[in-house]
């Protein structure tokens, strides 16, 4: 019996393995949550060109936006565990949301890590107007006027959003926060000085610093952005171990072998180090960033719980 057993456990082994030296059969589907022209469909694109060069199947990417992310993860967490049809997404759709909508929450729970992509450097950034050119003046001008000033964000329960609260949370300010319907109507407020701080990543933030029409006080990440060197972290700038990351990740449908997702990590690792993917991407902004699959489980689990912290501390609802 115990040899039977043996047997029918070496026998599922080779045939795993066999899949897996198969794989792909057909076409990989990259789903993108958002529209076309944004930050996720800027690693779609480059995560395909990983697969395509690779295996010589084609690999398309599939817009599928809606409901803040969760129509396009919805439909690859559903779809065929058989890794050719992978979910590109940001950290909030696998952090933030799933604690502010039991949907997304559990659809999160239908998807595996495959591997981290890139990281969007955030920048707090604030009108030319506004007499302030540090943080730590940020702070003492809101300081001097407690709930006299707004900021804007992306909409409720945004990484934007809740960037800002625990910003107010480590310095103990009071700003009103003012919920818009994505980055493009923030930014116009923002401009032109009806809200007076936002915290936005550098495809929608560096053209207007660049052109000197906002101020970036300082970047959100634990280091400086290669977009803007000069421009100091959070953490340099009087708050100690302050870090908001924007990151990317590509998941895959939770019963995915383990041997396929190895074989999509390592395509990933090795297009991302290349010179011609590093440029386009920094060109855009953003920082490639590859991970293991486990660096990436850790990194969802790690963020899922700071941020669950921020959101019951501020009250955050996706309605607020």
């Amino acid at each position: 019996m115990k040899l039977m057993q043996l047997s029918l456990v070496a026998m599922l082994l080779a045939a795993r393995c066999a899949i897996a030296q198969d794989f792909p059969t057909a076409p990989i589907k990259i789903i993108a949550p958002f529209p076309p022209g944004g930050a996720t469909d800027l690693y779609a694109r480059a995560v395909g060109d990983a697969f395509q060069r690779a295996w010589g199947q084609p690999a398309v990417v599939e817009n599928r936006p809606g409901a803040s992310g969760m129509i396009g993860a919805e439909y690859a967490s559903r779809a065929p565990a058989d890794g050719h049809t992978v979910l590109i997404g940001a950290a909030s759709l696998h952090t933030i949301l799933p604690l502010l909508n039991e949907r997304m929450g559990q659809t999160q729970k239908n998807l595996v890590p495959v591997s981290n992509v890139g990281v969007n450097p955030s920048y707090v950034i604030v009108p030319t107007s506004l007499p302030v050119n540090s943080l730590k003046e940020l702070i003492a001008y809101l300081k001097a006027s407690p709930g006299k000033y707004s900021y804007a964000s992306a909409g409720a329960g945004t990484s934007q959003h809740v960037f800002v609260e625990l910003f107010k949370q480590t310095t103990r300010t009071f700003i009103v926060h003012i919920p818009y319907r994505g980055s493009g109507p923030m930014m116009t407020d923002l401009l032109a000085g009806r809200v007076i701080l936002g915290i936005e990543q550098g495809p929608a933030a560096l053209p207007q610093i660049r052109g000197g029409k906002l101020k970036a006080l300082a970047v959100t990440t634990s280091r400086r952005a290669i977009a803007l060197p000069d421009v100091p972290t959070v953490a340099e700038s009087g708050l100690p171990g302050f870090e908001a990351s924007t990151w990317f990740a590509v998941t895959a449908p939770a019963g995915t072998p383990p041997a396929i997702i190895a074989r999509l990590n390592a395509e990933i690792v090795k297009t991302f180090a290349t010179p011609e993917i590093r440029n386009r991407l920094l060109a855009a902004g953003v920082e490639p960033e590859t991970s293991t699959p486990e660096a990436l489980g850790e990194r969802i689990r790690r963020d899922t719980e700071k941020w669950g912290a921020v959101i019951k501390s501020a009250g955050i609802s996706l309605d607020n």
